[in-house]
This record gives structure tokens, sequence and C-alpha cells, in this order.
């Protein structure tokens, strides 16, 4: 019985971070490094630069200060967010082109061109 107990580790668990105590048997977090391969990718990469703040404003302040903010989007999130966008034009134009009584008036005849099956059955006595 003892033999199938062989490949059994004894001693305590040893957790990472050890609340600051080695001693006690923490193991130490291991510390990324930063490789210069990705700086590399970064400074190819095409920036698309919007500007951001104010348009000098009437207090003075921040008078020659402009904030540029950097776009770390893909191509393909750029289009993707386009795209998106003249969907939602698109809803909303046609949310707006009709109204409340053609609304009605289209949805009333929807209903009458239903079958029978979808009618609301008669309920209670006569």
């Amino acid at each position: 019985m003892s033999e199938s107990y062989q490949h059994v580790v004894k001693g305590g668990l040893k957790l990472k971070g050890g609340a600051g105590l080695p001693a006690a048997g923490g193991v130490g977090k291991k510390k990324k490094k930063k490789s210069k391969a990705v700086g590399k990718e970064i400074e190819e990469a095409p920036l698309e630069l919007t500007l951001e703040g104010d348009d000098g404003g009437e207090d003075g302040e921040g008078g020659g200060r402009r904030e540029y903010k950097v776009d770390h989007r893909t191509a393909a999130e750029v289009r993707y967010d386009e795209q998106m966008q003249k969907t939602q034009e698109k809803l909303i134009h046609k949310m707006a082109s009709k109204s409340h009584r053609d609304k009605v008036r289209d949805f009333n005849e929807y209903l009458s061109k239903l079958s029978e099956h979808h009618d609301i059955p008669k309920v209670g006595p006569g």
C-alpha cells in the first residue's frame, strides 16, 4: 500500500505572495520583462491623432496648451466603429421618418395578415 503513495509531495503549500515573508515558505512573484520589440512595433504603426481640449477659452488658462489623444485601435476596429455608426444613423432615420399614426396603421395591417392560429381565444362564459 505504501508503494502507491511514493509520488506524493510532503510538506506545506507554498503560496505566492507570502505576505512579505519568504522565510515562511512563500514563493515570490516573477517580474515581467519589457521587450524592445514591442517598442519598435508601436513606432512603425501609423498614429492617428485627434485634437481634444479647449478652443481657446475666455479665461485665458491653457492658452497654447493642447492635448492630443492617440488612437490605439486597429484598422479593423476603426472600420467596425464607422460601420456601426452608419447603421445607427440609418436606424434613427428610419424610426424618425414614420409618424405614430403610420406605425399604428402598419402594425394593424401586420396583425390582420396573421392566420387564425395567432388569434386570442375567447375565455369565460358566453
